[in-house]
């Protein structure tokens, strides 16, 4: 895992910042970053923003009140909901290290991002796995969604705790995967993917997901030990990204 070194208010560690209500608390109850600096919309005492205050308390963390104005522009958003936590990067694990965390025995399922450039996008798929109990995302260093406050924000908080996978090479990742035991499924329209109700169903499964214009990559789709297709109205020519992870990571989490 990626970890930063230093204690919460350490000034050397790479700094950014969340806003929202739902993503401060979840990184304050969650220690996947150093916290710094909580910045609360001046006269802003709701019971919600209370809670966020006394947790920075327990953990030491400054707090500062500023002006409604000061907290737009350092979030540079108006969904800010009156909270900005200046803090460092997220901790990532490596693929190694989430597989040494498995249990050899439990049923896993992987969400894996091919080029999904949207952070809207990326934040509902972390959203809709965490909560329907997949075990991990692994996404791509780059041409990707960067893992910004806007995908926290989109993820309702779920980044801050979900177990996030970052690769250099999604082709490389797929191989690595297949010879510990995982088996791949593609989501795509391609003449050759079954329904995903057809899936050969094993304890340790990936599923990969593709960019919101081009769908998988032709060497992803190559790597994948199966492709599949949700079934519907082709009048409308395919579902969102997001929606179409969530049908499916439902699926696949709950079929036996």
């Amino acid at each position: 895992m990626k970890r930063q070194s230093g204690d919460e208010n350490n000034p050397m560690t790479t700094q950014t910042i969340l806003y929202g209500i739902a993503p401060v608390q979840q990184c304050l109850l969650n220690r996947n970053r150093q916290c710094h600096e909580l910045l609360i919309k001046a006269e802003t005492r709701s019971p919600r923003i209370k809670e966020l205050i006394s947790l920075a308390s327990k953990r030491g963390i400054r707090i500062k009140e500023i002006s409604a104005q000061g907290i737009a522009d350092v979030s540079k958003t108006k969904l800010h909901q009156g909270v900005v936590l200046v803090c460092s990067e997220l901790n990532l694990l490596s693929l190694e290290e989430f597989v040494e965390q498995m249990q050899s025995n439990e049923k896993v399922l992987l969400i894996a991002l091919d080029q999904v450039e949207d952070p809207q996008n990326v934040g509902a798929i972390i959203r809709s796995a965490a909560f329907l109990g997949a075990g991990g995302l692994i996404t791509l260093k780059t041409h990707s969604a960067p893992l910004s406050a806007a995908v926290s924000k989109a993820s309702a908080g779920a980044l801050e705790y979900f177990p996030i996978i970052e690769v250099a090479n999604l082709s490389e990742a797929i191989q690595w995967l297949k010879r510990n035991g995982f088996f791949v499924i593609g989501s795509t329209l391609d003449r050759d993917s079954i329904e995903f109700n057809q899936i050969p169903l094993t304890d340790h499964m990936v599923l990969v997901m593709g960019n919101e214009g081009q769908g998988l990559r032709k060497l992803t789709q190559k790597r994948c030990d199966q492709l599949v297709h949700i079934p519907g109205n082709f009048q409308t020519e395919s579902l969102n990204v997001s929606a179409a992870a969530a049908i499916l990571i439902q699926y696949l989490v709950n079929a036996e």
